[in-house]
């Protein structure tokens, strides 16, 4: 199609150009040449890429197929309004014959220029989807690779730590009986008071020791599933009462009141008596170590029924108005080696207000309960040394036993005198 008269018309109407939205001027202006070539002498080598890139520029930009035919669609309109106006009939028809077919050629080259910038789009978002992934899942394997590396050296580094405190424990040991043995016997033949004052320091800090030699040995027999558990009929009652009368001179020392709710009307529960008496003499002295002097410490019980998912239970609660436990830390507390706080705010000792200690009772508490398929889990409002929010350990253990697969059971013969002193008795007054 060639129509000379057009192109020269449409040339010579430039003002035209002015007239379009100054966001499509340059698509305005690229069109109003391509039609002048087509109508000059009918090739679209011009036109043609002036809307394959118009397409391409709409599909990047989000605008829509609709809106982009209205930018031809506004010439159009423009050529056929002067044409009309300015033109004789007969050469104006032949004239706006000549424009529909040119428009008619734009609209379906914009139609298939758009939808062939959809699919390169399409095409080219897949091969960047496709290339994201296989660079995700390249650094996934990495990563994985190189967490499995940091697990395989942490687990040799935890088992280097347990080895190293059961090697330690044990050959730390020895000398210190001998130490220990040494100091009684300087005791019992000095005469001088001085030189006994520092025999029984010696004695202390020796005792002292070993009872942290005796947490690292329990510790590293909890590590390596190696803990015995000598199993019998145990009055809870029975057993707390034994640990506050020990604790007692520490206890008016501090000036802490103790209550003891329905403890006396637990059931007995098969369970390692010892054991038990390590978990909650730790969980007692630290209540009294975390509380201010002039504090108040609760020691309740309460029986459990058995449900679908666990047996039938007894529960001991340890509640104290100490400092309380931040929520960050109530479950690193059960960490071996960690301590709350600050160790300049601490001080060594068993019973001083916020006195540390090598950071291993709660470690050997948990063990020592999840032996025997309990479990303990600590509650508190936050912590803060100047209102004192205080802190609870809720210690949970089956009545009937049922300890962790692994471990060196033995269960001892019931006689008649320890199924009396199994049975529940009056509270005791402290």
């Amino acid at each position: 199609m060639q129509n000379k008269r057009l192109a020269q018309w449409i040339e010579a109407h430039t003002d035209m150009l002015s007239r379009t939205d100054e966001a499509d001027q340059a698509l305005h202006a690229a069109l109003y040449e391509g039609i002048i070539e087509m109508a000059l002498n009918g090739e679209t080598r011009l036109i043609d890429p002036v809307l394959e890139s118009a397409a391409a520029h709409a599909v990047a930009v989000g605008r829509s197929l609709t809106g982009l035919l209205g930018v031809p669609q506004r010439l159009r309109e423009r050529i056929w309004q002067r044409i009309g106006e300015e033109i004789d009939p007969e050469p104006a028809f032949e004239m706006l014959s000549a424009v529909d077919i040119i428009f008619v050629h734009i609209v379906r080259a914009t139609i298939d220029a758009y939808q062939e910038a959809i699919r390169l789009a399409t095409a080219a978002k897949a091969t960047e989807i496709s290339r994201l992934y296989a660079e995700s899942e390249r650094k996934v394997m990495e990563y994985t690779a190189e967490v499995a590396r940091a697990n395989r050296e942490l687990a040799r580094l935890e088992q280097a730590k347990t080895d190293f405190i059961s090697i330690a424990a044990h050959e730390l040991k020895t000398p210190l009986t001998l130490i220990q043995g040494y100091a009684n016997i300087l005791h019992d033949i000095l005469t001088e008071e001085r030189a006994i004052n520092l025999a029984d320091g010696i004695r202390r800090g020796s005792e002292r020791m070993g009872a942290i030699i005796e947490d690292m040995l329990d510790l590293s027999a909890i590590d390596t599933n190696r803990l015995s558990l000598f199993l019998e009929l145990v009055n809870l009652n029975k057993v707390i009462g034994l640990i506050i009368r020990q604790l007692e001179p520490v206890l008016k020392d501090r000036k802490h009141t103790l209550q003891i709710i329905d403890v006396e009307s637990l059931p007995t529960i098969e369970a390692d008596a010892y054991r038990l008496h390590q978990v909650f003499a730790q969980l007692i002295n630290n209540a009294i170590k975390y509380t201010p002097d002039g504090g108040q410490i609760t020691i309740s019980g309460e029986t459990v029924a058995a449900t679908k998912k666990m047996p039938a239970c007894i529960r001991i609660t340890v509640k104290d108005t100490g400092v309380g436990i931040a929520p960050e830390d109530r479950e690193k507390i059960f960490e071996k080696f960690y301590r709350v706080g600050s160790s300049d705010l601490h001080s060594t000792s068993q019973t001083k207000f916020m006195g540390a200690g090598p950071g291993l009772g709660l470690t050997i508490v948990k063990g020592l309960v999840e032996a025997h398929q309990g479990r303990i889990v600590a509650e508190s409002q936050g912590f803060d040394m100047q209102n004192c929010p205080g802190s609870a350990f809720i210690v949970t253990l089956p009545i009937a036993a049922t300890p962790r697969p692994g471990l060196q059971v033995t269960r001892l013969p019931r006689t008649e005198a320890q199924e009396e002193a199994a049975a529940p008795t009056p509270p005791e007054s402290y």
